[in-house]
Order: C-alpha cells, then structure tokens, then sequence
C-alpha cells in the first residue's frame, strides 16, 4: 500500500511531529521530489528581484536565458546568482519547503571555472514556474500577457472540441489558426500545463509520444 501526504502550511507543532514519525521509518519513506506549482511559488516568492528575473526570462526563453540578456549597468557578472540560487535551495529545504533531495529548477550553464554563460530550466518546469510567476507578480510583462493569452486559446478549444485526442501538431495548428505563431516546445508546454490542471488527461502513443484526451472534470 502507498500512502501520499499533502499537508499546506502545517502548524510547527504538528510539522515537528510528522518529520520525527517520517525519520523513525526513514527506509520506507520515499520523499516527493517534484516541483508543485506550490513550491514553485514558495521557490519564486523567496527569490531577490535579480533572480526573479533570471527566473522569469528563462521561462521566457522556453527554458533558458543567455548570459549576454541578463547584463545590464549594475554588473556584468552572473557568478554571485549561483551562489545565491543554491543557499535559497538548501534554506528552504530546512524550512520544510521542499525536500533535500529536489533537484534545482534553474541550473548555471558554462564552460567552467565560475564562468556562467547563462541559465537552463528544464522543460517540463517551464509551465509549473510560469504558473507561480504569474500568480505572485501582480504586472505582467508583455510576454507574459501573451502565454496566457495562449493557454486560455488552447483551453477553451479542448473545451469545445467534445472527445478526441490533442498532440502537439493538433495545438500548433489550432493556435495558429487563433492568430498565435508557437514552436512545438511551446505547444507541449501549455498542454502539460492544461494537464496539470486536470482539463487533460495523458496517454503515451507508440514511440513515447504524448497525447492527451479530455478528462472527465
């Protein structure tokens, strides 16, 4: 038997408890190490406005920001954000945040020797932060504006679309013709995100490719 436990904001006390109950049977406790749209937000909210916006322009990207995008007049160095972004990981980690075992969501990319030439997402993450971005800033850029834009095209199609399957090529196309150009990454990444929320439902074709239905809601 497997038992999931998802408790939003425990009381000390209780939080105390559960984690001495959880280090007893430490061998059979297997911690959840993905990313929510929860911890997503918790991760966003504790970022300074610098990291905020490698964050945000990684999103932006499709999952990655260059060095030569994120220099501005204040510094023409990126080395200290590592730093930062991996104390903010480990803090939260002690706060009960997430778990020690998360992997980053954001990764330094480079040649080495401290040189940082910009910074990665993975794919799948993109739309779980842009979630909890849009959720915590209260101004949108434009680009913001335009993803969701793009989401809620896609979403009120699989709405009125009744049964049937949604791939990557279907939402390129139906997006297109709603007057919204969208590389295949992005496709996949609203899908993912209509998933998340419970409108899609996954089923792997043959060769790994993923296709959705609509979920009975």
């Amino acid at each position: 038997m497997r038992i999931t436990i998802t408790i939003d904001q425990p009381e000390p006390e209780f939080q105390e408890k559960l984690l001495a109950l959880l280090a007893e049977h430490a061998a059979h406790v297997e911690m959840d190490g993905t990313w929510t749209r929860e911890r997503a937000e918790a991760y966003y909210r504790s970022l300074p406005s610098r990291a905020r916006r490698i964050v945000a322009l990684a999103i932006a990207g499709d999952g990655y920001v260059a060095a030569g995008d994120l220099r501005d007049e204040e510094t023409t160095s990126l080395r200290g954000h590592s730093a930062a972004l991996k104390r903010l990981l480990q803090r939260g980690a002690l706060q009960g945040l997430w778990p020690e075992s998360i992997q980053p969501p954001i990764t330094p990319q480079g040649p080495g020797f401290g040189k940082v030439a910009g910074y990665a997402m993975d794919e799948d993450l993109v739309p779980v932060f842009f979630d909890a971005l849009a959720s915590v800033e209260t101004e949108h850029e434009e680009w913001a504006r335009q993803r969701m834009t793009q989401r809620a095209t896609l979403e009120d199609a699989v709405r009125g679309s009744g049964d049937g399957t949604w791939d990557t090529g279907r939402a390129v196309t139906t997006l297109t013709e709603a007057g919204h150009q969208v590389t295949d990454k992005r496709a996949r990444q609203i899908l993912r995100a209509l998933a998340a929320a419970g409108l899609l439902l996954r089923t792997d074709a043959p060769g790994g490719r993923a296709v959705y239905r609509r979920s009975a809601e």
